[in-house]
Order: C-alpha cells, then sequence, then structure tokens
C-alpha cells in the first residue's frame, strides 16, 4: 500500500493535475485576473417611490354632483327606441315572435285529468322528478330526525288511509313512500315522485280515517294533476321573461328602479296567486272525487276545510290566501252534486 509521500512522489501526479488545468480553464483566465459582474438592480414601477409616480398612479376622485345625476341622460333616448319600434324589420319580427309564441302555446295545452280543465305546460311528470328528488334531500336534512318509526299509531293511521286510496284509484305505478313527522305544524304534502309527508299536528284536525283521506286525496291530486309541472313551466315561460323586461326598463332608467318591485308585486297579486287558487280548487275537486271512490264519506271533506281555515288563515285577508272561505262552498257544491248522482244511481 503506497502511503502519502510516496504518491506525491509518482510522476504521473503532475502530469495528471497539468492535464486537467489545460482542459477545463483557458489561457486568458491563466493570464489575467477574472473580473466579477454583478447585474444591475432596475426597480420596477412598482417599487418606485417617487413623487411623480405616486402623482401618476394616485386614483382619481370624483365629486357628486346632484345636478348631474338629476339630469344623466338614459341608455336609450326616446328617438331610438321610436325609431327601433318604426323600423320595418321590428314589425316582421313581432309578427314571426308572436305567431310562434301563440303556436307554441297551443302546442303544449293539455287536458288535466278528472277535472277536464285546459292547460299550458311544457314539463311531464317524469321531467319533474329530478325537482323533487333535490326537494326529497332538503327535506329529509331538516326532518329526518323527527319522522316517526312505522310502528307509531300515527303512522298506521296515515298508512292505512293512504293505501286505500291508492288502490281505489288505481296509483299503483307510482312508488308511493309516506312519511309521518312530530311535529305541531298544520301541514302535509307530497312532492314529485310520489313522497308523502303528514306532520301530526294536522291528526286532530283530521280527526278520523275520513278526515285524513279529504287531507291525503287533496295532496294526491296536487302529483296526479302534475301540478308542479304546470308552475314550472308557468314561472319559465311567462314570469322569467317578464322579470327580465322589468330589469332592462329599470337599467334604461324609465322606471326610477322600481321596475322589478312592481313586476313582481303584479305578478305575484295577478298572475301566481290566481293560478294557485285554480289549483288548489282543481285539487280540492279531485280529491274529493278520490275518497268518494274509496267509499270514504265525502262529508266530513267539509268539516276539515273548515276546521284548517280558522286555524290557519286568522287575519289572513281572502284575497292573499291560496286557501280562501270560497272552496268550502265549492266543496259543499261538489258534495251535493255526489249526493244527487248516488241517489239517481239507487
Amino acid at each position: 500500500m503506497l502511503s502519502r509521500g510516496a504518491f506525491r512522489a509518482l510522476p504521473f501526479r503532475s502530469q495528471l493535475s497539468q492535464s486537467f488545468i489545460n482542459r477545463n480553464i483557458s489561457p486568458h483566465i491563466l493570464s489575467r485576473p477574472s473580473t466579477i459582474r454583478w447585474p444591475l438592480h432596475r426597480p420596477s414601477p412598482v417599487h418606485a417611490t417617487s413623487r411623480g409616480y405616486a402623482q401618476k398612479f394616485r386614483p382619481k376622485y370624483y365629486r357628486y354632483d346632484p345636478d348631474q345625476v338629476r339630469n344623466a341622460r338614459p341608455l336609450l333616448s326616446q328617438e331610438s327606441i321610436k325609431g327601433f319600434f318604426k323600423h320595418r324589420n321590428t314589425h316582421w319580427g313581432a309578427i314571426f315572435l308572436t305567431s310562434g309564441g301563440i303556436w307554441f302555446y297551443v302546442s303544449n295545452l293539455e287536458e288535466v285529468p278528472v277535472s277536464h280543465r285546459r292547460r299550458f305546460n311544457i314539463y311531464r311528470p317524469e321531467d319533474v322528478e329530478g325537482e323533487g328528488a333535490r326537494m326529497y334531500q332538503q327535506i329529509m336534512q331538516q326532518y329526518g330526525s323527527a319522522i316517526l318509526p312505522e310502528w307509531d299509531r300515527r303512522t298506521k293511521m296515515v298508512h292505512r288511509v293512504m293505501t286505500r286510496l291508492v288502490r281505489a284509484n288505481g296509483l299503483e305505478k307510482v312508488d308511493w313512500e309516506v312519511h309521518v313527522i312530530a311535529s305541531d305544524e298544520k301541514n302535509a304534502f307530497v312532492i314529485p315522485g310520489g313522497k308523502v309527508f303528514v306532520f301530526s299536528g294536522i291528526l286532530p284536525i283530521a280527526k278520523t280515517d275520513d278526515g285524513l283521506a279529504a287531507i291525503l286525496g287533496h295532496e294526491i291530486a296536487h302529483s296526479v294533476a302534475n301540478h308542479a309541472g304546470e308552475s314550472m313551466s308557468r314561472r319559465a315561460v311567462f314570469m322569467v321573461p317578464l322579470q327580465y323586461l322589468m330589469y332592462f326598463l329599470d337599467n334604461t332608467g324609465y322606471t326610477a328602479g322600481l321596475g322589478q318591485l312592481l313586476g313582481s308585486l303584479a305578478l305575484e297579486f295577478g298572475f301566481n296567486l290566481p293560478a294557485s287558487r285554480n289549483q288548489e280548487s282543481e285539487a280540492d275537486f279531485i280529491g274529493l272525487m278520490m275518497m268518494a271512490k274509496s267509499c270514504y264519506n265525502p262529508q266530513d271533506a267539509v268539516g276539515v276545510w273548515e276546521r284548517m281555515h280558522d286555524a290557519q288563515e286568522e287575519g289572513v285577508p281572502q284575497w292573499l290566501s291560496t286557501h280562501p272561505s270560497v272552496r268550502i262552498l265549492s266543496v259543499h257544491e261538489w258534495y251535493y252534486d255526489l249526493t244527487l248522482d248516488s241517489t239517481e244511481i239507487v
């Protein structure tokens, strides 16, 4: 084994060192010392702190002038609007849109089962089930912990009446699912897809199986008549375009910013509430026919809606309510007609 001194005495060590120097270091570096060049740091405008830069990029503030705002011109002048409506192409476009709208409306008219009412609808029951699934998830998240078990007597009562209504009216194709919620709220509803929710607070108003049949028949009628699809069609075709029109008028300055508010009130009281009343009245009629076909006493429906009216509509004007007392008179008339029909059959 070579020692360090013997290794230094080897002849090839100096040759190896010299070859490494010749291969990796240029003669210029060996002849003169290297100069290190540092890159100049040029400050960006962001880091500049000069007074001129600060004045250049200082935000501008404008003084509020009430006269200027008061005398501001709208985006569209009266002359431009008049010229638009007087243009020949505008007339042809209005004729085309009106004709297409009438054709679209007439081609989507259909007849409601049982009541034979003609109505506009672009959604089938299958199309509404997606919305019903989302509603079901929300309701279960809110009331899932309050749902009564199957062995509870209130749940058994609802299942018993529901089964009888479904079998007597040939509604077995729908996948019905009943949930009874322990709550003092006086409410019951059926969402698209056959999901039935009954709050226990409404059972004292129903009192008997016949009274509960009137309530469930009414809610089932909403599902059978596809009132959810009708409401969605009305909102998509009529209400949404009108809201956009009011929004446009607000932005052009012709409604003083009140177009959306006034339009919403007009749609609610002049369009939405009357349509909801028609649906509720139709559900009353269909539900009465369904409970009569299931051999429940239709006379109990009158008492149920009277008790419901007293419990929920105290202090609410008739024109604000979707359950006005006029419906009770209609139920009286329908029950009288059913009595006459049964007497003629006997």
